[in-house]
């Protein structure tokens, strides 16, 4: 059975620390791959293997040109309306496809990683989680798949078939601003919203800051270095007194003096 027609679906990425609008480096990861099977396969058939990459969103993301910059050579758009479930328009156009890769999960929006589980289901098709490396044979594909504690697992597919790369896939990303800037964004018509899913979430999700940790309190020790570099080496008892006897008012008076004596209180 031989591949005739390869998908990389691509996201929106953003930088976790300036937020910025970049490409997902998982998704990034699967259309590498892609890229690297298409060769093997033209090289060794006369048939031509395209790959084909598609984003689900706006034509005008910045992110997108990164993958341009990566190696694809055209990058189609489908748009994302408000009122239609992301699943179905893509099974929509992912109809007949041998082979689907994507990333493990999305750097923005609800990056929930179901999107993979959720259209094999809807096109009916096996998926394969966490793989590493991909290879026609003679029945379909055969995926090495990551396991824990360092393990690996050879799995065969029969296509058609979605396949989730894992972030630790070894591919080495290759920018290259000639591409970017022969590269194509091509954005398909707009589709009439289908019928809202059981899957789709219509909750705005909201972002803010993270809350700084408060800062814990900590006696200050008057420690000659002498003193300190035996504690480092020797098990030494560390003081305090355990209070079981009194009442509340007593045993908060026990803490109360400790916080005085150390100065992590002024009052």
């Amino acid at each position: 059975m031989s591949i005739k027609n390869i998908v990389a679906l691509v996201s929106a990425g953003r930088h976790p620390i300036s937020g910025q609008a970049r490409h997902c480096r998982n998704d990034s990861l699967a259309m590498t791959i892609g890229l690297a099977l298409t060769s093997d396969l033209n090289a060794e058939n006369a048939n031509s293997v395209n790959l084909k990459v598609i984003h689900a969103g706006h034509a005008k993301n910045a992110a997108l040109t990164d993958y341009l910059a990566l190696g694809a050579s055209q990058i189609d758009v489908i748009p994302a309306l408000e009122n239609a479930d992301i699943v179905d328009s893509l099974a929509e156009n992912l109809k007949n496809v041998d082979v689907i890769l994507m990333g493990s999960r999305a750097e923005s929006g609800q990056d929930s990683g179901l999107l993979p589980y959720l259209l094999a289901e809807k096109l009916n098709y096996s998926l394969v989680a966490n793989v590493l490396t991909i290879k026609q044979t003679t029945e379909g594909i055969e995926a090495l798949q990551f396991l824990p504690k360092g393990k690996r697992r050879s799995v065969k597919v029969t296509m058609p078939t979605v396949i989730v790369i894992h972030p630790l896939a070894p591919v080495q990303l290759r920018h290259a601003y000639a591409r970017q800037a022969n590269g194509h964004i091509s954005q398909f018509a707009t589709q009439t919203p289908t019928q809202e899913s059981k899957y789709s979430c219509t909750v705005e999700w909201q972002t803010q800051s993270t809350i700084r940790k408060p800062n814990k309190l900590k006696a200050k020790e008057n420690k000659s270095g002498h003193a300190r570099m035996l504690s480092a080496t020797v098990s030494e008892n560390k003081g305090g007194a355990v209070v079981n006897d009194g009442n509340s008012v007593e045993k908060a008076q026990v803490i109360l003096s400790y916080l005085r004596e150390h100065r992590l209180i002024n009052f």
